[in-house]
């Protein structure tokens, strides 16, 4: 598993808006009179401070922060919740992103960050989700490279320029491709070129080469690769 990289990604904080509560009260503190469950969502909760509605808030949250009725709310309670929130939904929309397909570190972060969440809070929960196995890059390098060239019939050098792209490191993209044999690889670039038969067979001869040449390297094979199955082709394209 690869630790979380934090390059070139700032650090933003679109969704916080911090609460003041001598803005709402007009005092920097007030007792906490009720907290309803929301009518349009049973996990969360609504605190009021003097009977004026102060902030949303999740059942752990509640839970955790031992928040209850008559208990003093004073602004660095207040900070304290809505810090939690923000991990809470930070790691709520991982989850989330997790539930839907693997995703490996580097692409969360960038999704995250974009949403418009905290980058340390970002940082902080996908270093305890790596921890505790949700995300494991190795594993999603090894089955993005099998999908890809079993699915989408990409060559090893477009799998790995994506799984760059992903923030994979490159012990782990080597050791996916490895997975992938030379052999299974030559079957794949045979089977690709009789489904594209007919399009090669009517290009003018003298152009077939850089036709078929062309095609495979757009699918991300190697080069040395295509280049050598490349007479065999043309020998069957000319008979």
């Amino acid at each position: 598993v690869t630790g979380v990289q934090t390059c070139a990604l700032p650090i933003l904080n679109k969704r916080h808006n911090a609460i003041r509560l001598y803005e709402i009260l007009g005092d920097d503190s007030g007792f906490i009179t009720s907290i309803p469950i929301q009518k349009k969502n049973s996990n969360r909760y609504s605190v009021f401070v003097n009977d004026r509605f102060i902030i949303g808030v999740s059942d752990s949250c509640l839970v955790q922060l031992n928040l209850k009725k008559g208990d003093l709310l004073n602004q660095k309670k207040l900070d304290e919740i809505e810090q939690y929130e923000e991990r809470w939904a930070v790691r709520e929309y991982l989850f989330r992103l997790l539930g839907i397909r693997d995703h490996a570190t580097f692409e969360l972060k960038q999704k995250a960050i974009k949403k418009g969440f905290n980058g340390a809070y970002v940082d902080e929960i996908l270093i305890e989700l790596e921890k505790k196995g949700y995300i494991n890059n190795a594993q999603f390098a090894r089955k993005f490279a099998r999908d890809k060239f079993k699915f989408n019939n990409w060559g090893t050098q477009k799998i790995r320029v994506e799984l760059m792209k992903k923030g994979i490191q490159s012990n782990d993209i080597n050791i996916a491709l490895d997975l992938i044999g030379v052999d299974e690889q030559i079957l794949k670039m045979d089977h690709l070129y009789e489904k594209s038969r007919p399009k090669f067979q009517r290009a003018e001869p003298e152009k077939r080469k850089k036709k078929i040449f062309d095609f495979f390297i757009r699918k991300g094979y190697d080069s040395d690769q295509i280049l050598s199955a490349i007479p065999k082709w043309l020998n069957d394209l000319e008979s």
